[in-house]
């Protein structure tokens, strides 16, 4: 306001100048129109008025134009803020231009600018002619303010739906002097009451929101078969049982806070199989007889779609069962499976990733097979390999199934001793992309490659996997939770966020191949609780390992990471009446599904509200990212801003109250606006939070202390207009 003042001093001297030298002052500057319209415009006297005018633009057209035509001079602007869906949000001297795609204003999407104009008018007191011109879909608006100590008033608002056949749709706008020059009184003041809402639910099965396709909309939760229900009373895991357990994962209900509210389910390894993980297949078109039948798959598959839950299958690509009839047959160099895996004469010499042994002997001659001997690999440079594997995944995607976790994914096709990442395994997938989409475009992948972040990302360019585990994140968080410093976790944050199209990769904190969550984190809930705040705030598409959710124990070797689910503190921990495949974990007897389910301290009631939270708010998934720096190292802020929603993300990571903090953010995606925080986890009083016209923030302290590993969501609701 002060350049406002000074320039209007400067005005006031320069007419009082002209006055006194009796000169003429040059007539005022017009905008010129754009070449569709025609006008003419009348000088005007000498200036003598300022005012500083915000206009607000909303359009659902795909674009609309605003002119300032007479009876004022535009002396200069400021862009406050913009949608981001917008192509165009461009202000020239006199002139808005506000642009979208067109298929957004096809669908009846709208976007909107906000700037504010300093305005000079002439002695005469005349009206202010302004023009508003758009495309022939949708309607525009316009919002004159005033400020009024320190708010906006707003003075008029115009509605414009109309089409005059020339395709520019052109309506005159008329304010008089009074309106944005004259005195105006601040409205009756009356409480604002902000109530916490809802923005952009998940309801029924995810659709995808802002643009994004539905895997950002979605949880998933990993299930190992053989260990989450036995419902035959046979020792072990199947598929009827994951059947009679979804209501657990998701009852269909949104209204309803009981069920965990997964949208998603990826299941390990369902095919015939000699081993008890399954990771060696020897019938792909079938189902692991332990597990049940198809018709048991196809029923799962159809109940989990009506609770609004996707189901992804483990497919295992890169390598067989050295007992598949294809290696089997393959042994004889006069098959023609023998070229369907990879041979030589001799042994190569040369070890694996890990320094593994991949060379095998078999009659005489070596196989190649990276992850055992009893794994070979598969030959992907023979094109009937590719045809029988493209066919494998047709069957799949046409019984239903909503897409694969792909095992091993790196490893696909070696180049010499290059085993893996070759440039002819990124071919490959290129190819396999092109073909499944053909099939179903909604079908997802997210690849296994266990790797740095910057091999990770060359998968995930859109041209070959959807989504792609993070495992650096996964074990970067692990450790900055363990040493309670936030940097941890949220450098390496962004660097994902920054090496992937937005979005587009797959996050986690533990999987059925590492020490599960609680015994990495030293038995300790509160970690756990932190943990999973970190993960189910974040951006990407997150994945929750079955009983992460109630902190299962469990260390290496596999099998006892893998152990049964603890449903109560029954026989066989309620997977099942009789003595199950796996011993049940160390933790078995005090930790389940039936002790958490009515503690509103425990982890699963974590989790509940985590998820809940998630699938009704938008920003929390689809939302871009922002760090914030917090000056502790233990506390964690993020702030999330979708096309609709903002939310700020606080979590202390150290087990010691913080108090001396405040939140800085040189830039982001908020309007300049004031704030009011509403919890959507947390409980308390929190000062409201103003940000400057970048979408800064300067030394906020929404709370003087935040205790040890809490969480705070906070949806930031506009105070100010």
């Amino acid at each position: 306001m002060k350049l406002r003042h000074i320039f209007t001093i400067m005005v006031v001297l320069i007419c009082m100048l002209a006055s006194a030298c009796n000169l003429v002052l040059p007539i005022a500057t017009y905008l010129i129109p754009p070449a569709t319209a025609s006008m003419t415009a009348s000088p005007e006297p000498t200036i003598s008025n300022t005012m500083l005018v915000r206009i607000h633009l909303v359009t659902s057209s795909d674009w609309t134009n605003l002119f300032l035509v007479s009876g004022a001079t535009w002396l200069s602007h400021e862009l406050i803020s913009a949608d981001e869906p917008a192509s165009t949000a461009d202000i020239q001297a006199g002139q808005f231009a506000l642009n979208q795609p067109i298929n957004r204003a096809e669908a009846g999407e709208s976007v909107g600018m906000i700037a504010e104009v300093l305005l000079a008018a002439p002695l005469s007191e005349g009206p202010l002619a302004f023009r508003i011109e758009r495309g022939d879909i949708g309607s525009a608006q316009v919002e004159f303010s005033r400020q009024a100590g320190a708010e906006w008033v707003v003075v008029r608002t115009i509605n414009w739906d109309g089409v005059t056949g020339d395709g520019q749709n052109a309506h005159n706008i008329e304010l008089s002097f009074a309106e944005l020059f004259g005195e105006v009184s601040l409205p009756t003041a009356t409480p604002q009451v902000l109530e916490l809402k809802p923005v952009e639910p998940v309801i029924g099965m995810p659709q995808g929101t802002d643009g994004y396709p539905w895997w950002n909309d979605s949880i998933f939760y990993e299930i190992f078969v053989r260990s989450f229900y036995d419902s035959n009373t046979d020792g072990i895991g199947d598929f009827n049982g994951i059947t009679q357990r979804l209501d657990y994962l998701n009852d269909g209900d949104p209204n309803t806070s009981t069920d965990l509210g997964v949208t998603g389910i990826w299941l390990m390894p369902i095919f015939p199989s000699p081993s008890y993980h399954g990771y060696d297949v020897l019938d792909y078109s079938g189902v692991n007889a332990d597990y049940g039948t198809m018709a048991d798959f196809t029923n799962l598959l159809s109940e989990a779609h009506k609770r609004g839950i996707r189901v992804i299958i483990d497919l295992v690509l890169n390598h067989t069962s050295d007992q598949h009839p294809w290696f089997q047959m393959a042994a004889d160099p006069n098959s023609p499976f023998h070229d369907w895996y990879i041979w030589s004469d001799t042994n190569p010499g040369y070890l694996g990733p890990w320094g593994e042994q991949v060379w095998h002997p078999l009659n005489g001659r070596y196989y190649y097979g990276v992850f055992s001997a009893r794994m070979p690999d598969l030959n992907f440079r023979n094109p009937d390999v590719t045809a029988e594997m493209e066919k494998v995944a047709k069957h799949w995607l046409d019984l239903g199934v909503d897409g694969f976790r792909l095992d091993g994914a790196k490893h696909i096709i070696e180049e010499g001793s290059i085993q893996a990442n070759s440039a002819s395994t990124h071919a490959w997938w290129k190819g396999f992309r092109t073909f499944y989409k053909q099939i179903n475009p909604q079908a997802m992948t997210v690849g296994e490659i266990w790797d740095t972040t910057a091999i990770n990302s060359a998968y995930l360019q859109g041209d070959e996997f959807d989504l792609a585990f993070d495992f650096y994140l996964a074990g970067l968080t692990i450790q900055a939770i363990n040493e309670g410093k936030a940097k941890t976790a949220t450098d390496q944050l962004q660097l994902s966020y920054a090496s992937v199209p937005p979005l587009q990769f797959a996050t986690f904190l533990t999987n059925h191949d590492q020490d599960r969550l609680m015994s990495q984190l030293g038995n300790d809930p509160r970690k756990v609780k932190a943990a999973a705040s970190l993960l189910l705030t974040a951006p990407g598409t997150p994945f929750i390992y079955y009983g992460e959710e109630i902190g299962m124990q469990g260390q290496k070797p596999d099998q006892q990471i893998r152990a049964p689910m603890q449903w109560s503190a029954g026989t066989s921990a309620g997977f099942s009446t009789v003595p199950p495949w796996q011993t049940l974990g160390p933790d078995w007897s005090h930790s389940d599904v039936s002790l958490e389910d009515g503690d509103p301290e425990s982890i699963l009631s974590h989790y509940r509200a985590l998820i809940q939270a998630r699938n009704q708010h938008a920003a929390l998934r689809v939302g871009d990212l922002t760090m914030a720096t917090t000056g502790n190292d233990a506390l964690y802020g993020i702030l999330r801003v979708s096309q609709q929603e903002a939310v700020l993300v606080l979590v202390n990571l150290s087990g010691e109250p913080v108090t001396n903090y405040a939140l800085n953010v040189s830039q982001s995606s908020l309007a300049k606006r004031s704030y009011t925080p509403l919890t959507i986890l947390g409980e308390g009083e929190f000062a409201p939070l103003s940000t400057g016209s970048s979408g800064g923030v300067s030394g906020y302290v929404p709370v003087a202390e935040i205790p040890p590993y809490a969480t705070f969501i906070f949806q930031l609701q506009q105070t100010v207009p």
